[in-house]
């Protein structure tokens, strides 16, 4: 009958909409979790900080027999990195890439400013999922705690401050407000790395950040990358802008032509075997 084909077409409609909202739940995750990884030519299989991982701290041990860790910080952003829950990832010693673990609480072990002005990282109590006692917490020691690179914190960020990662590949050109406007005339390098005052100097406040960047290369330069530190001072540093990927410096008479040459290290790989006599 008609009506027997209406509900029977009704039903194939109902049955399609089901599918399409499953397949729409399906692209969105995928979405969601789509990563974008680095040229694969700057990654190193052995630091996840190089595929999009960032370092949190190491777990030196453990605390007390409920499966709590004592984690040493390196991150600047402990509070919120280390102590709300949420998913974050660990790698231990003997593997390559981290996997992900569930991170329960965690808290400072004491103060951050009881290790201001010393070479001591802040430790924290933290406790993942799945570790109840305190045998399985000992078997974490020596394990690296990471959290994704994509997991933004510019909202904990002060006017000026800047997050590492987003600065290296960043385009360095001298200030076009001072120099001119012929932009291919004022291309300085790339930034290649950033080098932290408190590796120069740990009496804080003493050492001073400093931009390490590529030079283009000179066809007499037969080996090596011709590298230049730029003190990342407002007096140097007159802009960032992320969105250009493009930073904007009035470095003082002289400071560019103090480069160096860095070469590249040798990596020996596979077994070497024992000389013979």
């Amino acid at each position: 009958s008609l009506e027997a084909v209406d509900e029977l077409l009704a039903s194939v409609d109902a049955n399609d909409d089901e599918v399409e909202e499953e397949e729409a739940v399906e692209f969105e995750k995928r979405v969601r979790n789509k990563r974008q990884f680095p040229d694969t030519t700057t990654i190193d299989p052995y630091d996840p900080t190089t595929y999009g991982y960032v370092e949190l701290g190491t777990i030196i041990g453990a605390h007390g027999v409920h499966g709590f860790l004592k984690l040493s910080s390196t991150t600047d952003f402990s509070e919120k990195r280390l102590c709300e829950p949420g998913i974050r990832h660990i790698k231990p010693p003997n593997r390559i890439s981290p996997r992900e673990v569930q991170l329960a609480e965690g808290r400072p072990l004491r103060p951050d400013s009881a290790t201001t002005g010393s070479d001591a990282n802040p430790i924290y109590l933290i406790r993942l999922e799945h570790i109840q006692d305190r045998e399985s917490a000992l078997k974490l020691r020596g394990c690296v705690l990471y959290s994704l690179e994509d997991e933004k914190v510019d909202d904990l960020l002060d006017e000026g401050e800047y997050i590492v990662s987003d600065l290296i590949g960043l385009n360095v050109f001298l200030d076009e407000q001072v120099y001119g406007d012929a932009k291919k005339d004022l291309f300085v390098g790339n930034i290649r790395g950033v080098v932290m005052g408190s590796e120069i100097c740990a009496i804080p406040g003493l050492g001073q950040d400093l931009l390490e960047v590529l030079l283009p290369k000179r066809k007499e330069l037969q080996r090596g990358e011709e590298m230049v530190l730029i003190p990342f001072v407002p007096q140097i540093v007159s802009r960032v802008d992320l969105d250009l990927r493009m930073v904007f410096v009035k470095p003082p008479a002289g400071l560019l032509d103090l480069s160096y040459v860095r070469e590249e290290k040798v990596k020996i790989k596979g077994l070497l075997p024992a000389a013979r006599y």
